[in-house]
């Protein structure tokens, strides 16, 4: 989204380190959502706004898709349903605040999963004890209350604090990687990679917040289950000081839950049918 551009190009540089490591070749696609259906810019155009990223090298040779006012309504839930594709070994989740660690294609590149399954590296100490199953490495002795500021190397590593590459990085040089089989998947959006030959995941008429959740739901009905690597950390911020830019919208907004309500409904109809 507009809004989230000031915090793009360390993500980019991130990818752009990673892909170095694939021994498989990667196909790029991004898609710019200029939309004002929801947040609105306080000065200016919101497409100005991609200005701050537009010329990373790494654009050069990507796909990139335009969304704007005069399209209709588009979101996350849109994209992510019409990316998947079965012609490739993983088709992957990016999102604008994930950090991508730098051997996390090769990762990808040399594992051998035949079943259908999705992929995920570990997750932070997160709000509740449902995601301990896909906790990154030594964070159980770790209370899930927020910690005094401490210089420890884990004290990023809790769900509201912001990590930056080199310290994903030192955090994530573990050796070997450990992999586990969760049969019944707790997943979130940030870097998911999917194989081929899943169920419809995402309804047709989802096009906005919570397509993670509905996906997820679909993988436990159908018995498609999750592998998570757990010494290898995802740079998800999820309070980067950069996220929302340029808009006085919230998520509190009376819009934004609107659209929310909307896919919860259409996730309870796709579950149900």
């Amino acid at each position: 989204m507009w809004y989230e551009s000031k915090m793009i190009n360390e993500t980019l540089d991130s990818l752009q380190i990673a892909l170095q490591y694939s021994s498989l070749p990667i196909n790029l696609e991004f898609c710019l959502n200029s939309q004002t259906y929801i947040e609105s810019p306080i000065k200016g155009k919101s497409e100005d706004m991609f200005i701050e990223f537009i010329n990373h090298p790494i654009l050069k040779n990507a796909k990139i898709v335009y969304k704007t006012d005069n399209d209709p309504f588009y979101n996350i839930g849109d994209w992510r349903r019409e990316i998947y594709s079965n012609d490739y070994k993983y088709t992957v989740w990016g999102e604008s605040d994930c950090l991508i660690p730098e051997d996390y294609f090769y990762i990808l590149s040399q594992l051998d999963i035949i079943e259908p399954h999705v992929l995920s590296l570990a997750s932070r100490k997160m709000g509740d004890d449902t995601w301990d199953v896909v906790e990154f490495d030594g964070m159980g002795p770790y209370k899930r209350s927020w910690p005094e500021r401490n210089d420890s190397i884990l004290y990023p590593l809790f769900a509201r604090d912001y990590i930056d590459y080199k310290l994903l990085n030192k955090i994530n040089n573990k050796g070997d990687i450990r992999i586990i089989k969760n049969d019944i998947p707790k997943i979130d959006g940030a870097l998911l990679a999917l194989s081929p030959n899943l169920p419809q995941f995402i309804p047709n008429d989802l096009h906005f917040a919570r397509e993670d959740y509905c996906a997820n739901l679909i993988f436990i009905k159908n018995n498609i289950p999750q592998y998570v690597i757990k010494n290898r950390i995802k740079g998800h911020n999820y309070n980067h000081p950069l996220k929302r830019i340029n808009t006085l919208d919230t998520r509190d907004d009376n819009l934004y839950k609107q659209y929310e309500s909307q896919s919860y409904i259409s996730i309870q109809n796709f579950i149900n049918n």
